[in-house]
C-alpha cells in the first residue's frame, strides 16, 4: 500500500466520524486552546507545585524518543509505557532541550517519576520530543546533560509526513498558504543540500519547516556525530503502524528490558482532515526527496518502505545511487 493511502480519506465520513471531525476542529481553534491551557494549568497546579519540591529525587530518562514529527512518536510512546518497567514523564512531549532550554534542571527532573518507584521495578524512564532530532543543537544539549541515554528515532515518508505537518498546522490556524506554496517557499531558499556533512557544520540551522523535516539523512548524520550509532535505534513507521506490538518489542530489546506483550488499540494523534495531497505537488516533492534518500540509504545501509513503488520495486539503487520507478 502507497504510504500517501494514510493521509487520503478511506471513505464518505459516517456520523461518529463526523462529530469526531468537528470535535477536533473546535478542539485546535485558538480561542479554545488558550481558554483549556488556562484551566490546565489550574489543575496541574498542585501537581507540579509536587513534583518541583521532590525534583531532586526523580529519575532522568534512560531512553528518548527525538523524532520524528508526525512519523508516530506518540503510538511508539504509549506502546512502550505499557511495559511494566517503563515510566513515562508526566506528559509525552518536554521539549527541554529545544523549545524549553532555558528552564533550570530541576524543571526537567521534575517531570519524571520517583527514583525509589523506578528502582523498585526495575525499571527506566523515557521521554518522547520530535523537536529534537531536525536541531543539532538540541542534540548536543541533551548529550551534554545524558550522555548514555539511548535514542530511538523513527521515520516516515517524508512526503507523507509533510503533508501531515502542514494540515496540523493548518488546522490550527498556523497556516494560510496552500500546500503547494508552502513546499516552493521552502525548495527555494534551499538551505540544506543532499550531501554528506551539511548538518554538522557549526553554521547548521535546525530543520523545522514543513519540507527540511524530511531531511532524515542530515539529521541522522548529526545525530551519529553526537551519540555513537550503537545508542540509536532507526525504526520506519510503516512497520509501528503495521504491528505497533512487533515494534516495541524490538525496543525492549534495544533498551534491555524483557518481552511483554502490549495491546495498542487505536492510532494515537491520527489526522482527521478532508483535504487530499495534490498528486502533482506529491510527485514534484518526492523527486525533490530523491537524493536525500538516496543519502539516507548509504548511510544506514538500508531502505525504508516509503522508497518502493507501487510494483514493490525500489526507488533506490544501493549499487549507483540511480532513481527509478518514482511514485
Amino acid at each position: 500500500m502507497d504510504d500517501l493511502d494514510h493521509i487520503r480519506p478511506t471513505g464518505q465520513f459516517v456520523a461518529r466520524e463526523g462529530i469526531r471531525y468537528y470535535t477536533r476542529k473546535l478542539q485546535r481553534h485558538p480561542g479554545f486552546r488558550t481558554s483549556s491551557l488556562a484551566w490546565r494549568k489550574v489543575r496541574e497546579f498542585a501537581p507540579n507545585a509536587w513534583r518541583a519540591a521532590t525534583s531532586k529525587y526523580r529519575q532522568l530518562p534512560s531512553a528518548i524518543i527525538v523524532g520524528a514529527q508526525k512519523a508516530g512518536t506518540t503510538q511508539l510512546y504509549e506502546g512502550l509505557i505499557r511495559h511494566p518497567r517503563c515510566f513515562g514523564s508526566s506528559k509525552k512531549e518536554l521539549n527541554y532541550f529545544s523549545k524549553y532550554s532555558d528552564r533550570p534542571l530541576s524543571w526537567y527532573q521534575s517531570q519524571f517519576p520517583l527514583v525509589r518507584q523506578v528502582m523498585r521495578a526495575r525499571g527506566i524512564s523515557i521521554e518522547a520530543s520530535p523537536s529534537y532530532l531536525p536541531s543539532p543543537q538540541s542534540l548536543g544539549r541533551m548529550r551534554d546533560l545524558l550522555p548514555a541515554v539511548a535514542v530511538i528515532v523513527i521515520l516516515r515518508d517524508p512526503v507523507a509526513r509533510a503533508y501531515s505537518h502542514y494540515q496540523h498546522c493548518r488546522t490550527r490556524h498556523q497556516e494560510s498558504r496552500s500546500f503547494a506554496d508552502a513546499v516552493q517557499d521552502v525548495i527555494e531558499q534551499g538551505a540544506y543540500a543532499p550531501e554528506s556533512g551539511w548538518a554538522i557544520k557549526q553554521s547548521a540551522l535546525p530543520m523545522l519547516d514543513y519540507v527540511s523535516r524530511g531531511y532524515y539523512a542530515l539529521q541522522i548524520e548529526a545525530l551519529w556525530d553526537i551519540y555513537p550509532r550503537q545508542q540509536t535505534l532507526i525504526l520506519d513507521s510503516a512497520d509501528l503502524f503495521e504491528n505497533t506490538s512487533a515494534i516495541c518489542q524490538q525496543v525492549f530489546d534495544f533498551l534491555g528490558l524483557d518481552r511483554c506483550n502490549v495491546t495498542v488499540n487505536k492510532i494515537f494523534n491520527r489526522g482527521y482532515y478532508r483535504d487530499t495531497i495534490d498528486q502533482d505537488v506529491a510527485r514534484d516533492l518526492r523527486a525533490h526527496y530523491r537524493p536525500y534518500d538516496q543519502l539516507l540509504v548509504d548511510l544506514v545501509g538500508r531502505p525504508f518502505r516509503w522508497m518502493e513503488s507501487q510494483d514493490g520495486h525500489s526507488q533506490i539503487s544501493r549499487s549507483d545511487g540511480s532513481a527509478r520507478n518514482a511514485a
